[in-house]
């Protein structure tokens, strides 16, 4: 079966929940101010690049490690009518100090994060017991398992 015929085919006919929102962090090494510079320059570049659309939306800076993420990095949220034209243009738009991983929103930080999660770039290690903790957190909120980024 070809592309085309498995593009005409719905997430909901395979048994797959469809993603409505996706998130991207672009990773760089906040130890070294041109690396920070360069990142800072990136994010803006993605930001003029899909300024025309609602679809991408550039978020936080964090010029340092937050979070399960070990170096400094920046956020992007989009949507999945926008998920090939910006995956595409990542990766050949994307700087080659700049490690970038994109994941979905489901609900499951460690599952998003890990194994549905793409890299461009080289891979680097999570802190798989934060993203375990916030799961845990979800959890017992009851929010993991309504997901409005989850369509049916």
């Amino acid at each position: 079966e070809g592309p085309r015929r498995a593009a005409s085919r719905s997430s909901a006919a395979m048994n797959e929940p469809a993603v409505r929102v996706f998130q991207s962090h672009a990773y760089f090494d906040h130890a070294a101010s041109e690396r920070v510079e360069q990142a800072r320059d990136f994010r803006e570049l993605i930001r003029r690049a899909f300024e025309a659309t609602d679809q991408v939306e550039v978020r936080e800076f964090h010029a340092a490690p937050a979070g399960p993420h070990p170096r400094g990095s920046f956020e992007v949220l989009f949507t999945h009518e926008a998920f090939a034209d910006y995956v595409s243009w990542l990766m050949f738009a994307r700087p080659r100090d700049i490690d970038i991983l994109v994941h979905p929103l489901t609900g499951s930080q460690l599952l998003d994060h890990t194994a549905r999660a793409l890299w461009l770039g080289a891979p680097l290690p999570l802190d798989r017991r934060m993203l375990e903790a916030e799961d845990a957190r979800l959890l017992a909120r009851g929010a993991g398992s309504n997901n409005p980024n989850l369509r049916s």
